[in-house]
């Protein structure tokens, strides 16, 4: 761990990090994000005979970007980096391998209530981050706000809804893929390099 020094210009060893690593870092977050919207997608269009499959998908795809999102937290400088991001990539992973170990009627509760907190803790996650980078001065930060909020609002809908959302787990797996994976895509479309 690398300790704040006043004479070290950490905002521009940012800057020159996220320049050097644009490229990487978008196709990175618009294949996974596209992943998460596609599972989403076949999740709520799935018949019940290949419920099974969908739901292996859907469960491979939280897992991957669960690690990637573990990886994204690892490779973020210090100063910006968020504990709240290796916990969403940790949870992301873990909700995956109930997904696809154990049987939908035994973690439909269980999952309500994990997504619910998931989504309220990702988007305050979001909503931070971008205040954190609004206060360094750097560029385009309101559409990360405003998937934070979106995510917030599914996150407190979920939890209001708990027996609703817990009827229609299918649909309730397929609406946190999309959501993920379309906050991944904005993400992706507001990159730019950072001219300072």
């Amino acid at each position: 761990m690398e300790r704040y020094r006043s004479d070290f210009d950490h905002v521009g060893d940012f800057v020159e990090r996220w320049n050097a690593g644009l490229r990487k870092a978008r196709a990175w977050t618009i294949g996974i994000g596209v992943l998460l919207v596609i599972a989403g997608l076949a999740t709520a269009m799935a018949p019940y005979s290949i419920f099974a499959l969908i739901q292996s998908l859907a469960a491979a795809a939280l897992i991957v970007g669960g690690v990637a999102e573990v990886f994204s937290y690892a490779r973020t400088p210090e100063l910006f980096r968020s504990p709240t991001m290796l916990v969403l990539g940790v949870l992301n992973a873990l909700l995956g391998v109930l997904l696809l170990v154990l049987p939908a009627y035994l973690t439909v509760g269980t999952v309500v209530f994990l997504l619910a907190f998931m989504f309220i803790i990702s988007g305050a996650e979001r909503v931070t981050f971008a205040r954190r980078m609004r206060y360094f001065d750097l560029p385009d930060t309101g559409l990360t706000t405003v998937t934070g909020v979106l995510n917030i609002v599914f996150g407190v809908v979920f939890l209001l809804m708990p027996a609703m959302t817990g009827v229609v787990f299918a649909y309730v797996i397929a609406i946190y893929l999309v959501v993920c994976g379309a906050s991944l895509l904005a993400e992706a479309i507001s990159m730019r390099p950072i001219e300072r």
